[in-house]
């Protein structure tokens, strides 16, 4: 009776891809502002690499929404053995270039996963949970893929962002924010929201255009999807009416 019951929620699970994805991005979002925590774990989450325990579970959870969404599986699942390798493999090979790479190679595939996921939200014909889920997704998505960005550019020009206030004056942000990724995943967010504290800026030119394309970008993605969605509940209730 057990096994029936789990293989039943497991199936149920699978039929939500978009549920699932949206549980890890909460995830993801919950706990990266508090990622030297990976740090007390273990010594081989460092630096670039804390970050790597919450991407492995958005990565597994988009695994599951490539599989269910897009064509060419095997690609797919390729793709996403090789972005969990480089993760892996970030916690042994500290070279500046590996590192650069990881981060480009995680940005490319998060790209992807959300144009699997635009397209299954805007191609749909009625608006279920699993679509509402999936445009959360789009958005949330979005935001890490700007904080990756973000932490790329930070990694190939120090000082690129600048934290406001730093009670010891000897230390530097890049210092900080080299060893504390989640600052700038946080900093993704709330430029995305558009909410700006202020106590994170972006000091070179790069980051502020880059800052900028993030703050634009969450508003028009609120705008268009919110018209799109209500646009799909108006056809199917109207489709409702006449059927009915």
């Amino acid at each position: 009776m057990r096994s029936r019951a789990a293989k039943g929620f497991w199936i149920r699970v699978g039929e939500q891809p978009f549920g699932v994805l949206l549980v890890a991005l909460l995830l993801m979002l919950l706990l990266s502002p508090c990622v030297t925590f990976f740090e007390r774990l273990s010594p081989a989450f460092t630096g670039m690499t804390l970050l790597a325990p919450l991407s492995l579970i958005v990565i597994g959870a988009s695994a599951l929404t490539l599989w269910q969404r897009a064509r060419h599986h095997a690609w797919h699942m390729v793709a996403t053995a090789f972005v969990i390798a480089t993760l892996m493999l970030g916690s042994v090979i500290t070279h500046h270039a590996f590192l650069a790479a990881q981060l480009i190679i995680q940005i490319l595939f998060l790209g992807r996963v959300i144009h699997v996921v635009v397209r299954s939200v805007f191609t749909a014909k009625d608006v279920t949970s699993d679509v509402l889920c999936g445009a959360v997704c789009v958005y949330l998505l979005t935001g890490v893929l700007a904080g990756l960005v973000f932490v790329l550019i930070e990694f190939l020009a120090p000082g690129s962002f600048r934290l406001v206030d730093i009670a010891n004056p000897a230390i530097r942000s890049q210092d900080i924010l080299l060893k504390d990724p989640g600052w700038l995943m946080y900093f993704s967010f709330v430029t995305l929201t558009t909410v700006g504290y202020g106590d994170l800026v972006p000091n070179s030119g790069i980051a502020r255009s880059a800052a900028v394309m993030v703050a634009v970008l969450g508003q028009v993605l609120l705008v268009v999807q919110i018209a799109r969605l209500v646009g799909m509940h108006v056809a199917q209730s109207a489709r409702s009416g006449r059927d009915g």
